[in-house]
């Protein structure tokens, strides 16, 4: 392999020293690790599979090969979404031939030793990365939550890259893996604004993705500290809008205490001064829904976490979804027994809300009835890839919003107090 520098292990695994998988999976990592310009191999302590959702019988086919061979992981291993609720897809009209191959797919992962945890949202599970930990995520927002919010290590690794590093416990030392990749390299001031709601962070996150691709923002501006919910739907926003791994937020996020460390010393290639005409201008095209019946909400893109569900049951206690909306989250069983021992996933089923697992709102296209027609979410990241997903129109708005919405079947678009409509 050249110039890449092996280490004594990685001279066995090309060897078959630990059986074919790896062998295959270490022969694709060093081709890639040549592609992405790295010197040498880095160990990995975890991974997350993207490569569980079934995208057609190449995946499926890559899967079960690696399975077949013995392939087992190397560190440990959380999986991604699947294309399938496993124990409801049969009510929700899921072709049986789809849900079978999405289910072989999912169980070729499994016998590798990868964690059935089918989340988007690895970071809300027990035992989450830490700060400078290697690691080796697919699914964007998740590497953009776990860079720019925990300060782990990842690059946005597609699928079967992810596979490989988890069987192996290796990665190229690129990208995101390097000090220097980490730094800013565009300057992103703020307008001021004195109080902001939960459709803020996704409205910004897919302005901002939009504006600077693959490059790392630097975000000067926000007064006050975002939650975790903020924060994730910022990340998975950014990364829709365009091709971000990484941002920073000025005295918020842990590698951007100053503006200094942020980029490291060096000037910033670029510096944008957000506009609130800007802003206002997203806003408006994330709803693309002009009817005056909703049918559908949706909610849970990336996954609901146990906070979103106390506040969603806050809002819902008492009320009734109305009897021509459907209502449906996705999160992942670990949040949902969370929420089931709390009291509050009672509350929202109450409501007339129905709890999705094992997908998430980008894999629901076969679940979604055909009779609805118009949908609203409180999701960025959904607003964006669901028209084209699912063939519906969708209304954005905030979780307030879309229960009202839901209780009445009208939309309900409440002008945020910090937009300024020009």
């Amino acid at each position: 392999m050249g110039e890449i520098e092996l280490s004594q292990r990685d001279r066995e695994l090309l060897a078959g020293a630990e059986g074919t998988a790896r062998q295959m999976a270490m022969r694709i990592l060093l081709r890639m690790a040549k592609v992405q310009g790295a010197k040498r191999l880095i160990n990995v302590t975890r991974a997350h599979i993207d490569g569980c959702i079934y995208t057609g019988e190449a995946s499926l086919q890559f899967a079960e090969m690696l399975a077949d061979a013995g392939g087992q992981v190397h560190v440990p291993t959380s999986m991604n979404a699947i294309s399938i609720d496993r124990k409801a897809w049969r009510t929700q009209g899921v072709d049986p031939a789809f849900a079978h191959l999405a289910d072989r797919l999912a169980t070729a992962y499994e016998r590798m030793g990868a964690k059935p945890t089918f989340t988007c949202s690895p970071y809300q599970l027990p035992e989450a990365p830490v700060f400078g930990e290697h690691i080796a995520w697919a699914e964007s927002n998740a590497v953009v939550y776990a860079n720019s919010v925990i300060g782990a290590r990842t690059n946005r690794y597609g699928d079967f890259m992810d596979i490989c590093a988890a069987l192996t416990g290796r990665a190229p030392l690129a990208g995101f893996h390097l000090d220097k990749a980490r730094l800013g390299t565009v300057l992103i001031d703020m307008p001021e604004y004195e109080k902001i709601d939960s459709t803020f962070y996704p409205v910004l996150g897919y302005l901002i993705g939009s504006r600077v691709g693959s490059g790392v923002p630097v975000i000067r501006g926000i007064k006050e500290k975002p939650s975790s919910d903020q924060l994730k739907a910022f990340g998975a926003a950014v990364a829709t809008g365009g091709a971000v791994g990484m941002f920073h937020m000025i005295g918020i996020t842990p590698e951007a205490s100053t503006l200094e460390e942020a980029f490291g010393g060096y000037p910033p290639l670029n510096h944008w001064q957000i506009s609130p005409d800007e802003i206002a201008d997203v806003w408006r095209k994330l709803s693309t829904a002009s009817e005056n019946k909703v049918d559908l909400v949706l909610m849970g893109s990336p996954h609901f976490s146990f906070e979103e569900c106390v506040e969603l049951a806050q809002l819902v206690e008492g009320k009734q979804c109305h009897p021509d909306v459907r209502f449906f989250i996705t999160t992942s069983h670990y949040v949902y027994e969370k929420a089931k021992e709390a009291g509050v996933a009672k509350k929202i089923e109450a409501f007339g809300a129905i709890f999705l697992m094992d997908i998430c709102l980008c894999m629901i296209s076969t679940t979604v009835p055909h009779e609805c027609k118009t949908l609203m979410t409180n999701s960025g990241k959904f607003a964006h890839y669901g028209p084209v997903l699912v063939d519906r129109e969708i209304y954005f708005g905030g979780m307030d919003d879309c229960v009202q919405t839901a209780i009445t079947s009208s939309p309900k678009i409440s002008i945020p107090d910090w937009l300024k409509i020009p």
